[in-house]
């Protein structure tokens, strides 16, 4: 019989055992859940690990480190900061260190912006701090930046931790302040009075001060009420008490810009360095001109001098001020060795005391009362010495100098001035001399010669040339000496004296060329002439008999003077047989035989 099953009643089945469900997976799945449970398996125990290091590792952020302190301060005003380190691990900390760094300009003990504090082992619990004093300089509103960094080594491992700290301040105005203060109306080249004004801001003293103001270029200082320390620039103040103030008057002459601007600044002095706590910088508005001067030499503003020139020099003067001046008195100095004072001509009243020309009423008419708008000319004539006062090494680039002042006791309502005054300075630089000699010589100790003498045709005699050059007041640059050898001399490469390694000769063109370079100012005069000497070959063919002959021709000689600029070119003759220089030959002994 045939049973038909029931479609409503599902067939019963049994449960597969492990095994046998595994055997039902095919070889990819099977390899699947093996590399899934090794990498469960490993996560375990990564995890297990990481939380026991977690329990055991050493936690840097439990190391408490920071700086406290005022963050406002006047620049320059010291403040007082405390850095502080707490060991709040499980572990003792090492070797630790601590390293200050202060901001640039810092005033700090020692005189060292990054200090380092050997603070050896710390517990744990333990830790301390440390304060520390400084000044910070600045401008108002800047903000400076105090860092330090504690480094250390955890007891139970070997690397270094370090914690960083910084501390943000701000500067508000400065403890000392200096103010410049210029007339309202300052005249070019004129003199003209300023102040500064110092001030203590603050409730306590500061010891040794000191203010220093640049000047433009074209500013002369003069006087001051109180004597510079040094360079005409600098003051030192001493100590200021709480609160003090004062003020520096000092007076000079600015140029003929339309502005110019005056530096400031005040500070203390700490182990030879100027701390300056504030700057300032004032523009000084220069008024019209109301009195002018202009001085010219031959008729020119620029050129340079040699000995013995004779100069012309006129001072041309203007009143612009828009009213007459009464008193007028101009005077001009001449500064310099190089005047010739014997030869001055000039309408003004001459005192060698001081070698002032004076001009007043008495001799310029019109300086009883200057019409507004009136101009003129006053001259006076002047050589340069014909020599050099060269007597020690001071003795050099010699200036011709005149510095002119005039004055006068009215002066325009609108300068608010008791006295009007207007200075001018012009100078000449004068020339060096160069001298280049060429002597020769038969019988010389430097280099021995041979050959018959007087020469004879087609025999060769030897001579030996010495080039010797002399230089006075300024010093000389790219000096180079050249000459040619004439027919039927000869280069025999024989060279002595300072100048030897710089003297070549040039066998095709038969060119002698000698780089010198730098010839010091009063070489041939306080220091010997700087020298070179050679050998030269003669053999004369028969058509120099019964002649003296060249053995050199002309020297040349280029240089630059350094101080005036200018180019330097000069000669020496010709070198002959007869040779002048040399007692031993004469001229009976130079002219060739046959």
């Amino acid at each position: 019989m045939v049973i038909i099953p029931n479609p409503q009643t599902p067939p019963k089945l049994s449960s597969p055992s492990l095994p046998q469900a595994v055997r039902f997976f095919s070889p990819k799945q099977k390899r699947i859940l093996i590399f899934a449970s090794i990498v469960f398996a490993a996560i375990l125990v990564s995890s297990a690990f990481a939380f026991y290091f977690w329990l055991t590792s050493f936690k840097k952020s439990q190391v408490d480190f920071a700086i406290a302190g005022p963050d406002q301060v006047a620049s320059g005003d010291s403040a007082v900061y405390t850095i502080s380190y707490w060991n709040n691990t499980d572990q003792i900390i090492q070797n630790a260190v601590l390293t200050i760094r202060y901001p640039q300009d810092a005033v700090v003990g020692g005189d060292k912006i990054i200090q380092s504090v050997d603070l050896g082992n710390i517990g744990v619990g333990g830790g301390g701090k440390r304060e520390i004093t400084a000044a910070f300089i600045g401008p108002d509103k800047s903000i400076k930046k105090l860092g330090a960094v504690l480094s250390y080594k955890p007891q139970n491992t070997s690397s270094t931790f370090e914690n960083d700290a910084l501390k943000d301040i701000a500067i508000s105005g400065s403890a000392l302040s200096v103010d410049f203060k210029a007339p309202e109306a300052a005249l070019p080249n004129a003199k003209n009075t300023y102040t500064i004004h110092y001030k203590n801001n603050l409730d306590k003293a500061f010891r040794n001060i000191s203010i220093e103001v640049v000047y433009p270029e074209n500013f002369k200082f003069i006087s001051a009420d109180k004597a510079p320390a040094k360079e005409n620039n600098i003051w030192n103040i001493g100590d200021l008490n709480p609160n003090e103030e004062g003020d520096i008057l000092f007076s000079g002459i600015l140029g003929a810009d339309a502005s110019a601007s005056f530096e400031s600044a005040i500070g203390v002095v700490e182990n030879n360095i100027f701390y300056k706590f504030s700057r300032s910088s004032s523009q000084v508005n220069l008024a019209a001109l109301p009195l002018k001067l202009e001085i010219s030499a031959n008729d020119r503003r620029d050129f340079s001098v040699n000995p013995g020139d004779n100069l012309r020099f006129k001072i041309h003067y203007e009143n612009n001020s828009g009213i007459a001046l009464s008193e007028v008195v101009l005077k001009a100095r001449l500064n310099g060795s190089m005047y010739d004072f014997s030869t001055l001509k000039t309408s003004g009243y001459f005192s060698g005391a001081n070698n002032t020309i004076t001009w007043s009423a008495g001799n310029v008419s019109d300086f009883k009362s200057l019409p507004s708008g009136a101009s003129g000319d006053v001259e006076f004539q002047i050589n340069a010495k014909s020599q050099y006062p060269i007597k020690t090494f001071r003795d050099r680039n010699f200036l011709l100098q005149v510095s002119a002042e005039m004055n006068t006791p009215t002066a325009p309502p609108s300068l608010a001035a008791k006295s009007l005054s207007v200075a001018g300075d012009f100078s000449l630089k004068v020339n060096t001399k160069a001298v280049l000699k060429t002597k020769g010589y038969y019988f010389d100790s430097a280099i021995k010669n041979s050959g018959p003498l007087p020469p004879k045709v087609g025999q060769t005699t030897t001579y030996s040339v010495h080039w010797q050059i002399t230089n006075y007041s300024n010093d000389i640059g790219d000096v180079v000496v050249k000459t040619v050898l004439p027919e039927g001399v000869s280069w025999l490469n024989k060279k002595a004296g300072a100048g030897a390694d710089t003297l070549e000769h040039n066998d095709r063109t038969g060119e002698l060329v000698w780089s010198v370079g730098k010839v010091a100012a009063g070489t041939g005069i306080l220091l010997n002439y700087y020298e070179v000497i050679f050998q030269v070959g003669l053999t004369p063919s028969v058509g120099k008999a019964n002649s003296v002959v060249p053995i050199l021709s002309e020297s040349a000689l280029t240089a630059n003077d350094t101080f005036t600029g200018n180019g330097i070119s000069i000669t020496a003759p010709a070198l002959k047989t007869d040779l002048p220089d040399d007692p031993g030959v004469g001229y009976l002994k130079s002219r060739v035989q046959p």
